[in-house]
């Protein structure tokens, strides 16, 4: 398999961001951090992330934004790291062709690298594109789910014009993810802000757009936090 477009496993219309002044709303970590500490909260992390883990449909917008800023305070959360499983997986989806055995190590491989990364968005695609050829349609299902309501929270926190408006990341994969749901190609050039921002360079667009932006202040903190 050659190429893979993220968009495959979207069921949600993305809106037209740069026609819209969608109403943005920056995640308040610190009260965040609060809730998601509080055992009598219905936002307790814990079991927030249990049904997160156990595909629970029911999760609301709000439920989604206090689990994908809220694992910025988790143990589990990393900066950095490649899964062990990376290259397993990579040598069959480098494959040009793939079949019912090729679908299911996918599965198990993906399976294993989202409990390391739950909330890494090209890998729950992959593991939908897995499922969407076995004939699981109902994990398909909740895996699409996953996948619309994180991109839905990045897309709710901004609209990457300035950096005033930058979407907020917990991970600098995403920023490329985003880029590509919103159907553009990165440009070439990528460059940290006195802000606390990544500037995305892309590619000529029909929207004119020349650069995005996505605010990664709490990933150079816990980047910071590591090496101390």
């Amino acid at each position: 398999m050659k190429a893979f477009v993220i968009l495959l496993l979207l069921s949600f219309f993305i809106p037209d961001t740069f026609s819209q002044k969608p109403e943005i709303k920056k995640p308040d970590y610190k009260g965040i951090k609060k809730i998601i500490e509080d055992k009598s909260s219905p936002f307790y992390y814990p079991e927030l992330f249990r049904r997160f883990t156990e595909s629970d449909t029911t999760l609301t917008s709000q439920d989604f934004r206090v689990l994908y800023y809220g694992y910025l305070f988790n143990n589990s959360y990393h900066v950095f790291g490649v899964s062990d499983y990376t290259d397993s997986l990579n040598s069959i989806l480098k494959r040009d062709s793939l079949g019912t055995d090729d679908y299911k190590a996918i599965i198990k491989y993906e399976k294993l690298i989202l409990d390391e990364a739950p909330f890494n968005l090209r890998d729950l695609n992959f593991l939908g594109f897995a499922y969407s050829h076995t004939g699981d349609t109902l994990d398909l299902h909740q895996i699409a789910f996953k996948l619309n309501m994180i991109i839905g929270t990045i897309l709710s926190t901004g609209d990457g014009k300035t950096e005033a408006t930058a979407w907020h990341v917990i991970s600098i994969s995403h920023e490329y993810d985003i880029l590509g749901v919103l159907g553009f190609r990165f440009g070439g050039t990528q460059s940290l802000t006195k802000k606390g921002c990544d500037y995305l360079q892309v590619a000529e667009n029909d929207n004119g757009i020349k650069g995005l932006y996505f605010d990664v202040n709490m990933v150079l903190r816990k980047e910071s936090e590591m090496f101390k």
